[in-house]
């Protein structure tokens, strides 16, 4: 599945999936499907789609929402500060390129990224949240630093959540997923490119439907600005992301 899986989709996903489960109850299952727009040249759009089952649960202070798990360390009503753990989508299998130079080029893998969270919420202001994760597979090893405010609208039955964000990535990240070392560009003809870290706007909206005491349906779309360390790499396609998701959860 990994290799399947683009930026846009996967980061987009990994956030949407997180906002939507704040209103899931102690446990629930369900099940995303997402598409993004493309991310590297020459790669087919279907490659960019993504299906996988999303489970909400909370036990205590252990949670486990949609690709991400952790741990809460610390809880007020209005504070939280967590280990988490999720699992970073974000990859390319050269073979799907119908670019001969992209072909040359080294896959990149997905990994685990695991770091700290601390969230604050406030009737008045919204959510703020801030996660620092570091690749804990000896992927990249780089770190990712995502900040985003959401604000909650209850409306009767539907919940809508816009959200702004940056994320940081170091230039380790963008090198692995971007960059062009010396023996790729030998082997493709692309320049070789060595970015450094850079930070990614975006703008997001997740809906929430509540169709019985159980079901609910929820989706979301996300906008990203690709910063100039990233769209400026050879192997990239546009200088933005859409993203859209859709799904529905049964909650036990």
């Amino acid at each position: 599945m990994s290799s399947l899986v683009k930026a846009g989709v996967s980061v987009a996903l990994i956030m949407g999936c997180a906002l939507s489960s704040a209103q899931a109850q102690d446990f629930s299952l369900g099940l995303t499907a997402g598409w993004s727009s493309k991310l590297y040249k020459d790669v087919d759009a279907n490659k960019n789609n993504l299906v996988f089952p999303n489970i909400d649960y909370d036990a205590g202070g252990f949670w486990f929402h949609g690709l991400g798990a952790g741990y809460d360390l610390f809880q007020t009503p209005a504070d939280r500060i967590s280990i988490v753990g999720y699992y970073m989508p974000l990859s390319l299998k050269a073979s799907d390129s119908h670019s001969r130079a992209m072909r040359q080029l080294n896959n990149r893998r997905s990994t685990l990224m695991t770091g700290l969270s601390y969230a604050h919420e406030s009737q008045v202001l919204g959510k703020l949240e801030s996660t620092v994760a570091v690749d804990s597979l000896d992927t990249s090893n780089g770190i990712h630093w995502n900040n985003s405010w959401s604000y909650p609208v209850q409306l009767g039955q539907l919940g809508i959540e816009p959200a702004l964000g940056v994320n940081w990535n170091d230039r380790k990240f963008n090198r692995y997923y971007y960059g062009i070392n010396s023996g790729e560009a030998q082997r493709s003809g692309f320049k070789k490119y060595s970015p450094g870290d850079s930070f990614t706007p975006y703008a997001e909206v997740n809906v929430n439907y509540t169709l019985t005491s159980s079901w609910n349906v929820y989706g979301g779309a996300r906008y990203t600005l690709l910063p100039n360390e990233v769209k400026n790499s050879p192997m990239i396609e546009k200088d933005s992301l859409l993203s859209l998701w859709t799904g529905v959860s049964y909650t036990f």
